[in-house]
Parts: C-alpha cells; sequence; structure tokens
C-alpha cells in the first residue's frame, strides 16, 4: 500500500527554528498568522465535536482538518468558558502550526467533562456544533484496552472506570444538546466509518462548505503522537478502515452491559430528536 501523503494544508513549523523563530513566541505566531489570513485569526468561527472516547474521533478529526477551510484536527485538551478561550485556541494552535491560507474555521473535539464548553459560545452565530456517539460495548472495551496500555494507573484501565466515564460523558452530552436553541448536527459513529462519503456530504453541507469533506485524509506532524489522539497504525494509513478489532479478552457484567447500552440509547435516541440535521446509522 503506497504511504499516505504527507498533509500540506496547515503543516507543523519546522523542528529547525532559526533564531528570529525561537524568539518569536506564540503572540508573535498569532500575529503572523493574523497577517496571512485575518478571516480565520481576527473572526471568532469555530467547529466543536462533542463525543467521547473512542467514537472514531481521531479519524474525524482528520477527515474534516484536511478540508481546506478547516484549521485544526486532533484535540487540544482546553476548555472553552468565554472568547478568551477561542483566543487561547489559537494561540496554542498556531505556536505549533502554519496557517491554512483558505482555513474559514477553527476546529477542535471535546471529549472530557474536565474540559468545559460555555453554552454561550456554542450558541454564537458562528459557531457549528457537532455531537457524535459510537455503540456501547465497544466503545468501553476499546477505551479499556488503551488505557491499560498507555495509562494502567487510571480508573479507565479497568472496565468499572470506563463504564463510570462512558455513562457519564454521555450524560454530558444530553445536558449540553438540551442548552435551548442550540442547533447542531449529529453523526453515529458506526455511520461515518461504514457510509462514509454520503455522511461527510451531510455534514458538509449543513456546515456550509463549498466542497465536501474528504474521504481520505494525509497525516500530519502529530498524527498518532503523544495525546493528540489514537495511536493505532490504522489511523497512519490515510484511509477510513472497517477492520473491527478483537476485544474478546475484556468482559462486561450483565450488569455494567446494560448500564452502557442504556445509556447509549437513552442519549443517542435524545441528541437524534433534538438534531436540526443528522447522519444516523439505519
Amino acid at each position: 500500500m503506497t504511504p499516505p501523503p504527507q498533509a500540506t494544508a496547515g503543516p507543523a513549523r519546522a523542528a529547525g527554528h532559526t533564531t528570529g523563530e525561537a524568539l518569536l513566541g506564540p503572540a508573535g505566531h498569532l500575529l503572523r498568522a493574523a497577517v496571512a489570513n485575518p478571516r480565520l485569526v481576527l473572526q471568532h468561527r469555530n467547529i466543536f465535536l462533542l463525543s467521547h472516547m473512542r467514537a472514531n474521533t481521531s479519524v474525524f478529526g482528520h477527515l474534516i482538518g484536511s478540508h481546506p477551510w478547516v484549521e485544526g484536527y486532533y484535540e487540544m485538551h482546553i476548555g472553552y468558558f468565554s472568547w478568551k478561550s477561542l483566543w487561547r485556541q489559537k494561540l496554542r494552535h498556531f505556536a505549533a502550526h502554519e496557517v491554512k491560507p483558505q482555513a474559514r474555521f477553527m476546529f477542535d473535539k471535546v471529549l472530557h467533562d474536565g474540559h468545559h464548553v460555555a453554552p454561550a459560545l456554542l450558541l454564537r452565530r458562528r459557531s457549528r456544533t457537532i455531537f457524535m456517539t459510537r455503540a456501547a460495548e465497544q466503545s468501553v472495551k476499546s477505551l479499556v484496552v488503551l488505557f491499560r496500555k498507555h495509562a494502567p494507573h487510571l480508573p479507565e484501565a479497568t472496565v468499572q472506570g470506563a463504564v463510570d466515564y462512558y455513562v457519564r460523558r454521555l450524560a454530558t452530552l444530553i445536558s449540553i444538546a438540551e442548552t435551548p436553541g442550540l442547533a447542531y448536527f449529529y453523526l453515529d459513529a458506526e455511520r461515518l466509518i461504514s457510509d462514509t462519503g454520503p455522511a461527510l456530504a451531510a455534514l458538509s453541507g449543513w456546515l456550509g462548505l463549498p466542497t465536501p469533506i474528504p474521504t481520505h485524509y494525509g497525516t500530519f506532524e502529530n498524527t498518532g503522537r503523544g495525546n493528540t489522539g489514537d495511536h493505532s497504525e490504522r489511523l497512519k494509513s490515510g484511509q477510513v478502515s472497517r477492520i473491527t478489532s478483537d476485544y474478546s479478552d475484556i468482559v462486561l457484567s450483565p450488569e455494567q452491559l446494560q448500564a452502557v447500552q442504556h445509556a447509549h440509547a437513552e442519549c443517542r435516541q435524545r441528541l437524534i430528536s433534538g438534531a436540526q440535521a443528522s447522519a444516523v446509522q439505519t
């Protein structure tokens, strides 16, 4: 298989900074981005993906981040409390990445209750909100495997800890979605994987993008690195993988399975019923 192309849009800054680059600092990089693309930097236009861990959000981020109108592709791990947080996002992003010349939206995904997103920011005329969930059992098992490998000391490395995270997070998504006046798009993670083109076309139309979100993506500097998301080799392929992982060694009790399945069914139903548009698995 031919390796995917290195993404050319919004590239990371070269490792070998000149002295001037090193002295520029985050504010200087932001100023340079504003000169290169003032419409993006000076106008706060944001796309927020609100979801949970192990919901194929890394694939989603790479797909939407490959669109020339979208800047960003991985989780920033910050909260959004006010307009100041929107500037903080840009300071952090452009300290590490060059600006895309055509970009119109800043993208971030929020997967943790510890990263608050103020409803007032989601209600802004220039904000776009996307909710995405994935079916319970595979999500929880995948979460356990991830934490056992990378953070075995944390609660999510146990089945009960992963169950607790999943149930709490879906309850939070319901609460956010019920913000009065909030318009949002709902996406089933399964639909993204099984029917990628039509699902992304529907989302692209809702977002008002001039061209559809691509169904293939280039790899980026942070693909599979650090705490930016999925570390699997599949993510580095540049293609949406439809291979299902085997987590048969992770066992949920009947009570745990019932709890997560009920949480997902309720969350999914309420998110779909309140969505302005959606792409769901049938």
